[in-house]
């Protein structure tokens, strides 16, 4: 069964889901399903109006054991938020993601050195995956040298692709149009390897 890393829609067919879940979603509007599991935090554009409630409320989502996640979350440098801000918030749910035990999915956008010497500071024990990566090969090794994981979607520099070891790929459809299997295939290509040996995203998340 393929897993989607991450998403905003379940995509049809017989997938395995990390639906992403935003932090003011009304709770029966999600989607239900023995292979829908989920991710929640507080995005960088919401940094600048986030209520104590949000927090509380992620801390009750993570009762549940289909909360596998924390994020999306991180830093961009294209928000309205101050970058203080946002860092004040992100170290929050990193927090949260080390108590609870959950792996961080993570929104980054020109801010890759600050996560990595934040990640070099912290030294998680949690995973961290860097979400909808398309930047250039010579960051892919900087980041998996630190440990993190990359997943990959619709859209994304093959030269990268080729550079991530194949156990820190993971495969996303993010809010793409285009089919789960599609975007598989297309990042297993680039990788030149079969879809069936990207399987990172199991063992990380322990899916059988």
């Amino acid at each position: 069964m393929l897993t989607d890393a991450h998403c905003h829609k379940v995509n049809p067919g017989d997938f395995r889901s990390v639906y992403n879940i935003l932090i003011n979603d009304d709770a029966v509007t999600l989607p239900h399903g023995p292979h829908i599991y989920f991710s929640v935090g507080i995005h960088p554009w919401d940094a600048g109006i986030i209520r104590s409630a949000w927090l509380d409320n992620i801390e009750i989502l993570l009762n549940f054991d289909k909360v596998i996640a924390i994020g999306e979350c991180g830093m961009d440098k294209n928000s309205p938020v101050a970058i203080e801000k946002q860092l004040e918030v992100f170290e929050l749910q990193i927090k949260l993601s080390e108590s609870t035990k959950r792996p961080m999915i993570i929104h980054c956008v020109g801010c890759y050195n600050e996560l990595i010497n934040l990640h070099k500071a912290l030294n998680p024990n949690q995973p961290w995956i860097i979400h909808g990566f398309r930047g250039k090969p010579e960051m892919v090794l900087q980041l998996t040298r630190a440990g993190m994981y990359i997943s990959y979607g619709e859209k994304f520099n093959p030269d990268s692709v080729q550079a991530t070891s194949i156990e820190r790929i993971l495969v996303e459809s993010d809010d793409s149009e285009i089919p789960l299997e599609e975007i598989y295939l297309a990042i297993a290509t680039a990788k030149g390897c079969e879809v069936r040996e990207l399987v990172a995203v199991n063992n990380l998340f322990g899916f059988e």
